[in-house]
């Protein structure tokens, strides 16, 4: 009968043991999934403000080539036209002339384009993976097992509101109106 009484002990302790590990284990694995994920979305959404400044500034710092490039052909063309013509303009009574002037470079124009064009793709894949981090979070905080354990652990930690995406004032209407009348461009 000790035999018995002290086998049946041992199955005890080793079930106790082993619910303990998973209990123990269960924790410490969703305290460090919250830790993770908070961090992650923390980062993320300060890339996010990353990308748009320096995206912004560089279409801002592009935007005024146009200026000093306009400058620069003034100031070409008013050179070639007085070199051409003298100071006090053509005074010839017929004159046959080839004009050749300036070309203005449209490539300017194509380059901001395409710099705006990548520095919205990149801030829209920014702004999907918060949304996607934040998503996950949210997921395995409503979910029974890990979100009593998260909630166990203490998390969220952080106000999840407070790591929104960026939108326009035209997809706000659209949402709260429940209509989208297409962009106009003026």
């Amino acid at each position: 009968m000790r035999k018995q009484a002290g086998g049946a002990l041992l199955v005890v302790l080793l079930v106790v043991v082993a619910l303990g590990a998973v209990v123990i284990g269960s924790y410490i694995t969703n305290f460090n999934y919250g830790n993770r994920v908070e961090r992650q979305i923390e980062a993320t959404h300060t890339d996010n403000r990353n990308v748009l400044a320096q995206y912004s500034t560089r279409i801002m710092e592009m935007a005024q080539v146009p200026d000093m490039y306009k400058e620069d052909v003034m100031e070409i063309y008013e050179g070639a036209l007085t070199g051409r013509y003298g100071d006090n303009g053509s005074q010839a009574m017929f004159q046959f002339l080839q004009e050749q002037n300036p070309q203005i470079d449209a490539s300017l124009y194509t380059n901001i384009q395409q710099s705006m064009e990548a520095g919205r793709n990149k801030f829209e894949n920014s702004q999907t993976r918060l949304i996607d981090l934040k998503r996950g979070y949210e997921t395995r905080l409503g979910s029974f097992y890990s979100g009593f354990w998260l909630g166990v652990a203490g998390y969220p930690r952080i106000d999840l509101n407070d790591f929104n995406i960026v939108v326009n004032d035209y997809s706000n209407e659209a949402f709260e109106s429940g209509i989208d009348n297409g962009l106009t461009i003026d």
